[in-house]
């Protein structure tokens, strides 16, 4: 129906049957990226509805590729119309251009900017890998890297960031977050394998060298590379075949899981150092220091240390005892013959 005008006005109407619409109002950097030459692709994401008690509700976010905004539905008391521009007829008259209304919209949905921590929800939703003396313990969801990260409601960027931060990997059809004990032997078996082959890890060498070797004691191989990649220089092109190690961040790792792996347990100080050493390259040893680990531990005694409470870790698992060894003993007997050379 038409409304009557003026001479010299704008016909309007609104349609007998109204459409549905959401309304957003976008803030200028997500304007910015639509006005952009290639714009990238946005996306609406949810986190899984969980059946779990006391779980939280899912929401919905918007994405870009690298960051993420929450949606927020507000009232609004104005009359506000989506119109478009139509030609209608008026008895036996010509058709008219008009004005038509065809949604009304008592709300509009705001964008903030999300500060939901990719670490923390990527923590809840995957299973830990354990490795024990002997074997390997885990039970698998058959969720790839890509189902996990569509009910995850931060971006693809954010994701992948906590992924990394979180040295999670991909093994047979499901999804692992290592636990302690398992960046513990599996780091021990990359720095005996470095040591065997002679690779110096604070240099550029083939990732592929290292996982091959490690990959002998059944370790997998999407696990070792996710601790290379993680241990990187900063700049690195962690999607190429070579790897340069972070020296200083590397002997930060290998000292903080031996800690935290403890579980709160008390370490003789004068022990800790020395089973810290044993993880690291000969060259390194003297960087085993605490002034390394400075927030991560606390002196329960003169004498004693243990890892400082925390909140999300990086993972939790098993405690593996001091001085203890990976589980296949090939790179074990190799790395023992060469530091006796």
């Amino acid at each position: 129906m038409a409304t009557q005008q003026d001479e010299g006005g704008v016909p309007f109407s609104i349609a007998h049957e109204m459409q549905h619409f959401r309304l957003f109002e976008l803030p200028p950097e997500i304007v910015e990226l639509i006005d952009a030459p290639n714009p990238p692709l946005l996306s609406i994401k949810s986190q899984a509805v969980s059946s779990a008690p006391n779980s939280k509700p899912a929401y919905a976010v918007l994405c870009t590729p690298k960051t993420t905004f929450s949606l927020r539905q507000v009232q609004t008391s104005n009359s506000l119309f989506v119109t478009e521009p139509t030609l209608e007829p008026h008895s036996n008259e010509m058709p008219i251009p008009v004005t038509r209304a065809i949604a009304s919209c008592t709300a509009t949905l705001e964008l903030h900017s999300s500060d939901a921590s990719a670490v923390s929800l990527l923590h809840e939703l995957l299973p830990v890998f354990h490795v024990s003396a002997s074997e390997f313990d885990a039970i698998g969801n058959c969720k790839s890297k890509a189902t996990i990260f569509e009910n995850v409601p931060l971006s693809e960027g954010q994701c992948q960031a906590g992924w990394d931060d979180l040295m999670a990997f991909e093994h047979e059809g499901n999804s692992y977050r290592p636990g302690l004990d398992a960046l513990v032997q599996t780091w021990r078996s990359i720095n005996a394998a470095a040591l065997a082959e002679g690779v110096k890890l604070d240099s550029q060498f083939l990732q592929d060298d290292i996982t091959r070797a490690v990959a002998e004691e059944s370790y997998p191989s999407d696990l070792v590379q996710s601790i290379l990649r993680r241990l990187s220089k900063e700049g690195e092109d962690r999607s190429g075949p070579w790897c340069c190690l972070d020296r200083a961040k590397t002997v930060a790792f290998a000292g903080r899981t031996l800690l935290e792996a403890r579980e709160g347990s008390d370490f003789l100080i004068a022990d800790f150092t020395d089973s810290w050493g044993d993880t690291l390259p000969e060259a390194w040893r003297k960087d085993a220091q605490l002034s390394a680990l400075e927030g991560v531990y606390e002196f329960p005694t003169e004498s004693t240390i243990r890892a400082r409470s925390a909140g999300v870790a990086t993972s939790t698992g098993g405690a593996p005892a001091i001085g203890s060894k990976p589980s296949a003993r090939k790179w074990h007997e190799k790395f023992g013959k060469t530091r006796r050379k």
